[in-house]
Parts: C-alpha cells; sequence; structure tokens
C-alpha cells in the first residue's frame, strides 16, 4: 500500500511507467494498479505511524534497456532525478512519484549475479 497525497496525480503517474487501474476510482480514496508484474495499492490517507506505516521505496526491474527505459520515461514527462551505478544491481534509474517518493528501476547486469 502507497499513501499519496493526490490520487490522480498519482495514478498518472504510475500509467506513464506502464501501469493500469485495475480497481478503485482515480479519484476517490483507493485504486489498485498493475504495474508490470507487480501490484501496488494507493490509498490517500496518512499512513499511521502507531502502527509502523512509513515511506515505501519501489524497486523494478526493466523489461527494455535503460537508455530506451530513460527516454521513454522523459518522452512521458517522468522526470528522472539521476542515473545512477549500483556496485549490486548495476545501473538504476531513479525516478520520484508526486508525493516524493523514490522508485528505483534497474536493469541486473548479469556479470554482477551470483
Amino acid at each position: 500500500m502507497v499513501h499519496v497525497g493526490d490520487m490522480p496525480a498519482a495514478v498518472a503517474f504510475y500509467e506513464k511507467l506502464g501501469g493500469e487501474v485495475n480497481h478503485g476510482d482515480r479519484n476517490g480514496e483507493w485504486v489498485l494498479m498493475q504495474v508490470g508484474t507487480a501490484q501496488i495499492g494507493l490509498v490517500t490517507r496518512p499512513p499511521d505511524a502507531a502502527r509502523g506505516a512509513s515511506t515505501v521505496e519501489l524497486n523494478f526491474s526493466a523489461t527494455m534497456p535503460l537508455h530506451r527505459l530513460e527516454q521513454w520515461l522523459r518522452d512521458q514527462g517522468v522526470k528522472i532525478v539521476e542515473v545512477a551505478r549500483d556496485l549490486d544491481l548495476g545501473t538504476q534509474l531513479h525516478v520520484e512519484t508526486p508525493d516524493g517518493m523514490p522508485i528505483r528501476i534497474h536493469q541486473v547486469e548479469t556479470d554482477l549475479m551470483v
């Protein structure tokens, strides 16, 4: 579950990443989206810190070369925060949701796999 401040903006962002709404209302209080093989629940209520709810960081594996994905995301209007090199995962694209939650998209480099 991802807590968002602006549901329409959050839905539009995940649609730019290739997501589709499965259930809920893009203008409502909750939405279930399919993004690749992952399902993401979006909810407008704030996280309950008393129950341990906090910020979420999402990580996805790319299904196309990262340079193509980076250009495609830019064409969709997604701001690329940075392109970084991770010693364990290889090159990563760092983007943020409209609420500022970090998302990392990597393409695992086979020579880094153990």
